[in-house]
């Protein structure tokens, strides 16, 4: 009995052993899982000038980003932007700082016909040395103005130039016959 109860076990253990080799020569119709995503690169720009939001930007790095993909980010350009002062073609750099500046031409063009009409500043349009011919602005305050406009845009009203630092009402009662927007 013992003989056969042996005999039996080789056998089981044998067949058991070549199912189990048979099932590891089997193939794997598992699909393989996909390669993890490497992980997303960004960059940050700075955008200043005439832009809708100055602002830093982060955008996700293509490989092929472009200055126009920032200013769009920063809500894209202002009425006053002069777009043949910049390359909107140029490739992005972590880092980078791009400032869109004014249109000098229509600038000087507004100056001039607002100069040769009367003594009135047009605070939009004027650069510093033109503001500081208000009463009681100087270079430094001049200065601020001008800051102000390129960060928040064009004046909509002379009253909104108490907003600068620097300009209470009893400085802007000095000056507000002189300026227009």
């Amino acid at each position: 009995m013992k003989k056969k109860f042996f005999i039996g076990l080789g056998i089981f253990s044998f067949v058991a052993l070549a199912v189990l080799f048979l099932i590891g020569l089997v193939e794997d119709d598992t699909p393989a899982l996909p390669p993890p995503k490497p992980p997303v690169k960004k960059i940050s720009v700075y955008v200043s000038g005439q832009v809708k939001n100055i602002s830093v930007v982060e955008l996700e790095d293509t490989g092929n980003l472009r200055l126009v993909d920032a200013v769009n980010m920063a809500g894209g350009l202002t009425d006053l932007a002069d777009t043949e002062a910049v390359n909107l073609a140029e490739p992005l750099t972590d880092g980078q700082h791009i400032h869109i500046p004014t249109k000098e031409i229509l600038l000087q063009e507004k100056n001039f016909s607002v100069s040769s009409q009367s003594d009135v500043v047009n605070i939009n349009t004027a650069d510093a040395e033109r503001l500081a011919t208000l009463k009681g602005i100087g270079p430094a305050l001049a200065q601020r103005i001008i800051d102000y406009r390129e960060q928040n845009g064009a004046f909509k009203s002379i009253d909104e130039i108490k907003n600068v630092r620097g300009i209470g009402q009893k400085k802007f009662d000095a000056f507000k016959d002189k300026i227009t927007v």
